[in-house]
This record gives C-alpha cells, sequence and structure tokens, in this order.
C-alpha cells in the first residue's frame, strides 16, 4: 500500500541488502521478500522479544549505544529468558531456523531500517509491540543514524501526506486548526 517506498526498497534489495516480510497473509511484498516469516496473528510482540533474545545471545548489540542512550537495561536479559527461540517458535508458527536467520541478518546488519504499518500498532497490544521493535533498533543501535531506524507508516501512502497538507477537515497545513485564531493567522 505504499507504492514508493515499495520501489525504493527494492531498489536497495537489488544493491544487495535483505528484505524480512512479517505478515500473516503472504501478499506480493512477501513474494519479493528474501525471507517471508508467516506469523500467527497476535504474535508479534513473542516474535519481537525473540528476536531481541537472539540478538543478545548471539553477542549482536551495541554495549556502548545502549549505555549511552537506554536505561533499565540491565533488567532486559531476565526479561528475554522467556523468548527463547524454540518457544517464540511454538507461539508464532514461524520455524526455529527462520527466527534465528531473520536475528542473524539484522544482527549483521550494521545498518537497517524497519517499516511497519497498523496492523503492528492498532491491535490490544500496539503499544508494548512498537517499543519492543524499537528496543531491537537501540539494543543495535540502529537509530538516529543515515540507513537506520524504525519507521511507522500510516495505513494509506498519503494519509500523513493529507494531513500536513491541510486538506482534511477542519485542517491547516503543518498540523494546524482552522478554528484557531493563531494557526489562521499564521497560514494566511
Amino acid at each position: 500500500c505504499h507504492p514508493i517506498l515499495f520501489l525504493r526498497m527494492m531498489e536497495r534489495v537489488k544493491a544487495g541488502a535483505k528484505l524480512i516480510v512479517v505478515d500473516p497473509r503472504r501478499n506480493a511484498t512477501a513474494a519479493k521478500a528474501d525471507l517471508y516469516l508467516r506469523i500467527r496473528p497476535g504474535t508479534d510482540l513473542a516474535l519481537l522479544n525473540g528476536l531481541l533474545h537472539l540478538l543478545v545471545e548471539n553477542g549482536h548489540t551495541d554495549p556502548a549505544f545502549i549505555a549511552e542512550h537506554t536505561e533499565g537495561w540491565e533488567q532486559m536479559p531476565a526479561f528475554l529468558r522467556d523468548y527463547p527461540p524454540a518457544v517464540v517458535a511454538e507461539i508464532t508458527g514461524i520455524p526455529e531456523d527462520d527466527i534465528r536467520q531473520a536475528a542473524r541478518w539484522i544482527g549483521e546488519a550494521g545498518e537497517w531500517m524497519s517499516c511497519w504499518t497498523m496492523g503492528l500498532n492498532q491491535s490490544t497490544h500496539g503499544t508494548w509491540n512498537t517499543n519492543a521493535l524499537i528496543n531491537l533498533h537501540l539494543a543495535t543501535g540502529a537509530i538516529c543514524r543515515p540507513g537506520s531506524g524504525p519507521f511507522s507508516l500510516t495505513g494509506q501512502p498519503n494519509a500523513m501526506g493529507g494531513r500536513e497538507m491541510g486538506y482534511m477537515g477542519p485542517g491547516l497545513p503543518g498540523q494546524r486548526s482552522v478554528l484557531s485564531d493563531e494557526d489562521r493567522a499564521f497560514t494566511e
């Protein structure tokens, strides 16, 4: 549902990047993936915590970044003990070897990015899911630098652009409101 982003991602794949797709449905994006993880609906959190378990186990973390930019990391290893690959495979329905491969590619990538749409966010565990995904970036130091970072995408490719341009409801460009005297004065 994001054609421009998809085309840019395919350019990176042609240049050697690996594409991992996590989705309960085999779709057009999954067909282009180097690794397709067909996940049971509602089990994203287990997968994300399981990937972090493997990143820690395999030494694919950035201790200096963690020390400088995170809090509470010392509690993470004990928490992650509940997410060994065999347990995560059973919960998610994803083969253990595929989970290990995904963690290996993430850990060895250096620079990597994640993109997700509303399926991850709009669930009973949406906040936890997003936090767990961002934890992968924080653990590897792959955030706030070129070529890396987590990207939450709106459900429709131009929904955010439309809101920024002010075409929706009482909106003005830049998330301003026509109902606000100050916002109207700013845009006039």
